[in-house]
């Protein structure tokens, strides 16, 4: 199993509304691109594809792994000499960005800014890589608003058939008198102990930080079944929906647990709502 974050970032439903996210900030001409908790390279590799932009990018992350990936996505590993595109991936943390005051027009934060622990402190830090006038931009499925009315069943379905599953495998694992399968409390926050902001909060937390609300848009994507396996078997998610549990083990059981989640519910497909907003950094020092 794959358990890194590069087969849900190759899903046609993500990569599209990843696509009209981009085209939204309507980019053109010199770019200076910040690409932060950039994953495998998916917006930076749309941003490198947009008609009329001559793109310099950064693109950061924690994980090592998936920078590896965006290396590879990228065609940074295979381009002859001069012919890359001007792209450097960083291993850093998104609270302390390696880049001089004002270096940045565009700043981007993907599917990532729920798991930020201090968002005053990050938007000061992204109005400090910002030039004035430059433009902060990201998207979410993990706001207050994300459910669609009706689907919240699904995910108390999927949740409890992948605890089933993993109780019944530590069962098993005892039985054979392995006690290498067992859950371990306190490994982590549990998935829920994060409050999810509203687009109001976003909006009130960045202009209280001198940004200037541009956009506020909330798309609706259709999850199939594919979807919530590829995404299951992320490593990073499955450690913090199954906290405790090996992470390999707990990859498993989400994925394996789709199914029988949607089939509990009476659903074949999920629709699930994606916010996007884009901010203006206003003038004045940093």
């Amino acid at each position: 199993m794959d358990t890194s974050y590069e087969p849900f970032s190759q899903e046609p439903e993500y990569i599209e509304l990843n696509r009209d996210f981009i085209r939204s900030l309507g980019l053109s001409g010199r770019v200076r691109l910040l690409d932060l908790a950039c994953g495998t390279g998916t917006l930076t590799g749309l941003v490198l594809s947009v008609p009329g932009c001559d793109t310099e990018a950064i693109g950061l992350d924690l994980n090592r792994r998936s920078l590896m990936l965006a290396k590879q996505d990228l065609g940074l590993d295979t381009a002859a000499a001069g012919a890359a595109p001007r792209v450097t991936l960083v291993e850093a943390s998104a609270d302390r960005l390696p880049v001089a005051t004002g270096w940045a027009d565009v700043v981007l934060i993907g599917n990532a800014i729920h798991c930020l622990p201090d968002l005053g402190l990050f938007f000061d830090e992204v109005r400090r890589a910002l030039r004035p006038g430059g433009r902060f931009a990201f998207n979410s499925s993990f706001y207050a608003g994300t459910f669609v009315p009706g689907t919240e069943r699904f995910y108390d379905e999927w949740m409890k058939e992948s605890v089933r599953y993993l109780r019944d495998r530590e069962a098993a694992a005892r039985q054979r008198g392995d006690a290498s399968f067992r859950r371990v409390r306190g490994t982590m926050k549990p998935a829920g102990s994060r409050r999810w902001h509203s687009p109001d909060e976003f909006s009130a937390l960045l202009q209280a930080r001198g940004f200037t609300i541009a956009t506020v848009n909330q798309r609706s994507v259709t999850m199939t079944q594919h979807s919530f396996e590829t995404v299951g078997a992320f490593d990073g998610l499955a450690a913090v929906l199954l906290s405790g549990y090996p992470v390999d083990a707990a990859c498993e059981a989400l994925t394996r647990s789709v199914r029988p989640g949607l089939l509990a519910a009476g659903m074949e497909q999920v629709p699930r709502y994606w916010l996007e907003m884009a901010a203006v950094r206003g003038g004045g020092a940093a």
